[in-house]
């Protein structure tokens, strides 16, 4: 084949997964413009950029369908931790949180976000550049805080604001709507009121993305709820990160049997799928094991009463909530990974921290808690969750793609200090060099499609997650057997090796392993 037209780079000879499942082969491929020209053997071609590619693997660039990037973008612009794993557009303000000013909350959301609006904060986001695309969901607690909703009953004007600051979000741009059901101040709220906004968002084009209520005790009734929002709405629908905590009161094959609730759904015309996360552990909020009663009256209040041995006596048995295998008395579980005034604390878990202080683990933790209330700031910790063979099973199932639940960081300065955990700096990679390359979860040219296109289609991310003519030039060339993830609990702040040249709307981010320093990313919008 020849190409009859100057190119601005040309990817030589290396194996290219395209994206669609099918099995690698050898071929070049033709980038002009933010374009691919084309994909084949091209004889005789040249271009300004030359890429060998021989004996490398060329596939779409990553598409993380489950990213919190939005919290990191605006101090991280170059998302360091996340373009050189090859991720070239993140799915961003998911589990009901959207990065934009929200008043006087700071407890989950960042408040110093740039811009009251999606349109404000996009335009200013590409005219100070950005490496990554960024895919926007308008996040349902989000629109509760603006709205200055905290109960579970919206008033009607609270309610017209989160719908008209939904349409905005969405005529700026947004793909949908995500919601957190988990966490304050969503987890108050109705059915009804979460059908209504995602009916609103349904009418714009928009999906239905969530964190579902609950995925231990009532997940049958979580599952169900979204269900039912998704056919109420007629929009797609994602359930994030769908799995189980290992010995949190789940019901037995309560995950399989959620799976073909789907299934079934799917079965009757609803256009749902789901996500997973890479590691068998996570991070979480440690405020989030509190219950609404104490948070009612506000941080500085709910701090004030946790200095109470009546309060503690009593949370000790209604605390049973999000990491339920805390109350089962498997602290080992549970190891800190930031707890304000106490920085030592870093690394250590529960067991560890009661011998320190002389307490026992529910002393620690009420302290710990306070301290975070009363700094108005959060605590966060790491925790072992999910057991190999449900790992397993969630990634390997036909209907979930594959994401990191994450945030892009880097190495040093301020973002770093704030995410010290390897999932930031390995998750995707984790996919090939574990669940392909040692438990052999799935075939390589799968895993890529579940990286990619399944993720762009499904999110209807127009032209992305394919190597074909037309198509974006999001693409990756790596090393696949140089291929490390590096980053550990012990020593997080290390970038994965292996990702050689990674390019975002044609230009090239990373060169040699390199970020370049270029800002080719943009807001993606849901009409582009």
């Amino acid at each position: 084949m020849r190409i009859n037209q100057p190119l601005d780079a040309l990817i030589r000879g290396g194996f290219v997964i395209d994206g669609t499942g099918n099995p690698a082969r050898r071929a070049d491929v033709a980038i002009k413009g933010d374009r691919i020209v084309d994909v084949g053997l091209f004889e005789g071609a040249s271009a300004e950029v030359l890429v060998d590619a021989r004996g490398k693997l060329v596939t779409p660039g990553f598409v993380d369908v489950h990213s919190h990037t939005d919290s990191t973008i605006q101090l991280n612009p170059l998302a360091q931790s996340s373009i050189r794993q090859g991720i070239t557009t993140e799915i961003v303000g998911n589990c009901g949180g959207t990065m934009l000013k929200v008043g006087g909350f700071s407890d989950f959301f960042d408040t110093t976000s740039i811009g009251g609006s999606l349109s404000a904060l996009f335009t200013h986001l590409e005219s100070t550049g950005i490496s990554p695309n960024l895919a926007y969901l308008m996040g349902h607690n989000t629109l509760r805080m603006r709205a200055g909703v905290s109960g579970d009953i919206p008033s009607p004007e609270a309610e017209a604001a989160m719908e008209r600051d939904l349409r905005a979000a969405m005529e700026a741009g947004a793909f949908g709507l995500s919601t957190g059901l988990e966490f304050d101040p969503g987890r108050l709220a109705s059915i009804g009121e979460v059908a209504k906004l995602a009916l609103a968002a349904a009418r714009c084009g928009g999906l239905y993305v969530s964190h579902i209520r609950n995925r231990d005790a009532r997940l049958m009734e979580a599952v169900d709820e979204f269900i039912g929002i998704v056919a109420k709405a007629g929009c797609r629908g994602q359930i994030s990160h769908l799995n189980v905590r290992e010995n949190t009161g789940a019901p037995e094959d309560g995950w399989a049997r959620a799976v073909e609730r789907m299934e079934s759904a799917r079965a009757n015309g609803l256009d749902i799928e789901a996500d997973m996360t890479p590691l068998n552990y996570g991070t979480g909020g440690l405020l989030t094991l509190l219950p609404p009663w104490i948070r009612a009256e506000g941080n500085a209040r709910a701090a004030e009463l946790l200095q109470g041995a009546e309060t503690r006596r009593r949370l000790r048995g209604d605390c049973d909530r999000y990491w339920r295998f805390i109350s089962r008395g498997e602290w080992n579980r549970v190891r800190v990974q930031n707890a304000p005034g106490y920085p030592e604390l870093g690394g250590l878990t529960f067991p560890e921290i009661a011998r320190q202080w002389g307490k026992d683990e529910w002393e620690c933790l009420f302290d710990i808690m306070a301290a975070a209330l009363e700094r108005n700031s959060g605590a966060s910790a790491i925790g072992r969750l999910f057991s190999d063979a449900h790992m397993r099973e969630t990634i390997g199932h036909p209907l979930f793609s594959l994401g990191v639940d994450g945030c892009s960081t880097e190495i040093s300065g301020p973002v770093a200090a704030t995410t010290p955990f390897p999932l930031h700096y390995m998750g995707m990679i984790h996919y090939l060099t574990f669940h392909v390359k040692v438990a052999k979860v799935l075939r390589l040219e799968e895993a890529i499609r579940k990286m990619t296109s399944m993720a762009a289609a499904h999110f209807s991310l127009k032209g992305r997650g394919l190597l074909r003519e037309g198509c974006y030039a999001d693409i990756v060339v790596m090393d696949y057997n140089a291929l490390d993830e590096v980053s550990t609990i012990e020593q997080p702040f290390a970038y994965c090796k292996g990702v050689e040249q990674v390019f975002v709307n044609g230009a090239r981010v990373i060169c040699g392993g390199e970020h370049t320093g270029a800002t080719p990313g943009r807001c993606l919008r849901r009409s582009d």
